[in-house]
């Protein structure tokens, strides 16, 4: 008997147990438990907390789309979470969000998608859906809903209604947006209102991501701390992100999320082509597209902006899409083919349920260790600063700190890209930096996920480092003039300033 028909044999054992249905209630009951618990007891990272913050503490929409042009992302879960903060605590908008999202995508696979119930169950646990999509709840999460949707609803016309809201969750979606239209044309199956509402949702998410006039990109932002990345740099980077596809255990023998796995990811970027290849094996406009896809992400990087590898990850959900259609299509798929994608299923049901088990045990994020940390020490009403400034949402949002900005004498709570970080890009610079919030404001403590040492002690000294959770991020606590008397500081918000021409506002 070959491997692949060895595999296949395994599969019908397994789907043969789960017919039972206590059985395969019992799997599901457990799935859901384990999903629910995740997403409820899941610690959010700052990116996170920036969206929940921007959607919640903006006055009204039209400050919310003035702030997003700050961010470079369309409005939809922006637009979600505030209408949930208006039924629930704000705080648990996100939690709330993720749980919504969570139930469209579970039901959708574990009961329609065209597979058998143990390769649903294991697409369910898998890396991708179990903790990356889910337990992480970002616009992504969102965006793979409606993905999910658009193959329940792909005979509807509602199918178009969906995809004219992709575009509006981020660009990458409006990306596999277009992937589907082309998939319907190949049908012929083109519905011409549909792609009118498809063009209207894309304009509109173009509209919304019109950057503000002095916005800076995060890449460039950082440009003072590491330099400017070159192209091979970029290049390399890209290929250790698609290494890191077909075992997406983050961080490898080194478990750290969104970290390259070690130590395949040098060279996994072949294993994920060759998945790929095989995958789409009968299927041209497929492997077109699947391909197009990895190419498109990978000149996007090279001419633009990195894409992350939890970016990329879209691109392995894809491939599981394609393979989707392809099943709902076939009722036979080459034997090869399909064992392929289901010891592929076993690999990423593995990392799904080990990843999700160190996020329980480790901890996802620390801020809320900082945050305690602050409190037994009775600094929160303190003057605090943050530099580099994109982990203030992690902090603002667990409790009543906020950060001032010292270049500009104003205050915030999430992060604002519109500046560069030049105070950091030297000890020099550093230094001047410190001595003029010193004189400006008196005794000062700051946050950062950089450690600063070399610096004398009556400049800036360590209070306490709160090691990493599994995002990798630690905080490291200072405090700066330890000899120079508190004042009382207010500072106007920072978010107030810079707001866009009437124009350009909805």
């Amino acid at each position: 008997m070959t491997f692949a028909l060895r595999i296949n044999s395994c599969f019908e054992t397994a789907n043969r147990g789960l017919m039972s249905l206590p059985i395969w209630l019992a799997a599901i009951a457990a799935l859901v438990v384990f999903q629910t618990f995740l997403i409820v007891t899941h610690e959010p990272w700052a990116d996170e907390l920036q969206a929940l913050l921007i959607a919640t503490e903006a006055p009204n929409i039209s400050t919310m789309f003035a702030w997003l042009r700050y961010e470079g992302h369309p409005p939809s879960w922006y637009l979600l979470l505030r209408g949930l903060a208006q039924l629930v605590p704000p705080e648990a908008a996100l939690w709330v969000a993720a749980l919504l999202v969570a139930a469209l995508v579970q039901s959708a696979i574990l009961f329609a998608a065209p597979f058998g119930r143990a390769e649903r169950l294991l697409l369910a646990s898998s890396q991708y859906v179990l903790f990356e999509f889910l337990t992480i709840s970002r616009g992504t999460s969102l965006g793979v809903g409606l993905l999910v949707l658009a193959m329940l609803l792909w005979r509807s016309r509602w199918l178009w209604l969906v995809m004219a809201l992709l575009p509006t969750v981020d660009f990458l979606f409006g990306v596999i947006s277009g992937v589907f239209l082309i998939l319907k044309w190949r049908e012929r199956d083109i519905w011409w209102p549909g792609v009118t509402l498809w063009l209207a949702g894309s304009a509109f998410a173009a509209w919304s991501i019109i950057p503000a006039p002095d916005m800076v990109s995060a890449f460039n932002a950082m440009t003072p701390l590491t330099g400017m990345e070159l192209l091979r740099d970029t290049f390399n980077g890209w290929l250790m992100k698609m290494g890191s596809m077909p075992l997406p255990f983050q961080g490898g023998i080194s478990p750290q999320w969104n970290s390259p796995v070690v130590p395949i990811a040098g060279f996994g970027w072949i294993i994920m082509l060759v998945l790929c290849w095989v995958l789409t094996r009968g299927q041209t406009w497929h492997r077109l597209l699947i391909f197009g896809f990895f190419g498109f992400t990978l000149a996007f990087s090279l001419a633009l902006y990195p894409i992350g590898l939890r970016h990329l990850m879209l691109g392995a959900f894809l491939l599981i899409l394609l393979i989707w259609r392809e099943a709902a299509d076939r009722s036979v798929m080459e034997p090869l083919k399909f064992a392929t994608f289901q010891a592929w299923l076993v690999v990423l049901a593995i990392s799904g349920i080990a990843s999700s088990a160190i996020s329980v045990t480790r901890g996802f994020d620390s801020a809320p260790k900082v945050v305690a940390e602050i409190e037994r020490r009775g600094l929160t009403d303190k003057h605090w600063i943050m530099l580099p400034e994109w982990r203030s949402s992690a902090i603002a949002a667990r409790s009543d700190i906020i950060f001032g900005r010292p270049s500009e004498n104003c205050s915030f709570s999430f992060v604002r890209w519109d500046h560069e970080y030049n105070a950091l890009a030297s000890p020099e610079a550093f230094t001047a930096m410190l001595e003029a919030e010193i004189e400006t404001h008196g005794r000062t403590y700051l946050i950062s996920d950089m450690t600063f040492s070399g610096f004398a002690p009556d400049l800036i000294a360590p209070l306490v480092t709160i090691p990493p959770g599994y995002s990798g991020v630690d905080y490291n606590l200072y405090v700066v003039g330890q000899n120079v008397p508190e004042r009382s500081v207010t500072l106007p918000q920072c978010h107030s300033r810079g707001s866009l021409p009437a124009q350009m506002l909805p």
